[in-house]
């Protein structure tokens, strides 16, 4: 028989912080060899262009008296472009969504702790913490992770927002205290441009890979999804905390982000009939929309392109030709 002070030292080692620590780590290295090799399988495949409908092709039986939207000036660090909106819809047969047997179950628990935990406890929040204090906490967050904003545009290529993230963490963490407040923004103009691995990742033409629903963090994607860990595992955050303090912290931090939006949830589920894929083909769409924009913007500060990537060798071409025919 075990003595009772080895079974309190199994109980120690067992409970102790270090024994947990591997266990996170270990686990998350898990995740991450997941979704990489995912992410790759997925981008190796042969995509099929996903079918477009637009409003400009409908019948001849609809209303021909409708003005015509005006068009969408888009400022860049390239010049200002001009859009004409239109109304673009995906046929959902277009969407990759091999995981739908994993996602379901993940996605009716999530539903589960946003109706009675997460969207209860965000009223609080919102009600509890007044306005200055969490915007203070939005501003501590924002520039915590302005390095990984210039990490990004590195690899992208940006050299102008590069410096744009390091200036604003320069001056954000003196003079604006650490981070609380945001001179570089009010006293200076120099505004936030977020950049993040998948858009990394995008702007090399890699694809989103499949639809993938993770717990409490919700609709994502594969490409998306690997960002998301990868990003939370070489977050500065970590230099200043240790496990699993930090882990609180960047849940804190999620938490704080889904606060100000839990109502939408609400609101955009009452409208569906099968939750599940109402908010797939949703967040799929904004995928498809955001990468069709890519290639029409060159350099666009919400989707920013590689040099060496085909939409921005595309957008190149089409720029030249008219050059060339002069």
């Amino acid at each position: 028989m075990c003595s009772y002070s080895k079974v309190n030292d199994f109980s120690y080692y067992f409970f102790s912080t270090d024994y947990v620590n591997k266990k996170i780590v270990s686990s998350m290295v898990k995740v991450v060899m997941v979704l990489a090799v995912s992410l790759f399988l997925n981008a190796c495949a042969a995509k099929p262009e996903p079918q477009r409908i637009s409003t400009e092709n409908s019948t001849s039986t609809e209303n021909t008296s409708t003005p015509k939207a005006e068009k969408l000036l888009v400022k860049s660090s390239h010049g200002t472009f001009e859009l004409e909106p239109t109304v673009v819809a995906y046929e959902p047969e277009t969407f990759n969504d091999p995981l739908e047997g994993f996602n379901r179950p993940v996605f009716a628990f999530n539903d589960f702790m946003f109706r009675y935990v997460l969207i209860p406890a965000s009223h609080g929040y919102q009600a509890v913490v007044p306005s200055p204090v969490r915007s203070g906490v939005s501003n501590f967050f924002s520039n915590i992770r302005e390095p990984l904003n210039a990490i990004n545009h590195a690899m992208q290529g940006s050299g102008s927002s590069l410096g744009t993230s390091v200036s604003r963490f320069l001056i954000n963490s003196t003079v604006g205290i650490l981070g609380l407040f945001d001179p570089a923004d009010h006293w200076f103009d120099i505004k936030e441009k977020k950049a993040t691995l998948n858009q990394t990742l995008a702007s090399y033409d890699m694809g989103y890979g499949a639809f993938l629903v993770l717990p409490f963090l919700g609709q994502t994607d594969t490409r998306n999804g690997f960002s998301t860990v990868v990003e939370g595992i070489v977050h500065p955050i970590n230099a200043l905390s240790n496990s699993p303090e930090t882990l609180y912290i960047q849940s804190y931090n999620s938490f704080h982000e889904f606060a100000p939006q839990a109502d939408g949830y609400e609101t955009l589920k009452q409208q569906a009939e099968d939750p599940y894929l109402f908010f797939r083909n949703l967040y799929l769409q904004g995928v498809l929309r955001d990468q069709q924009f890519s290639e029409k913007v060159v350099g666009s500060e919400s989707f920013p392109l590689n040099p060496h990537s085909t939409g921005h060798q595309k957008a190149q071409i089409k720029s030249e030709e008219p050059m060339a025919e002069q």
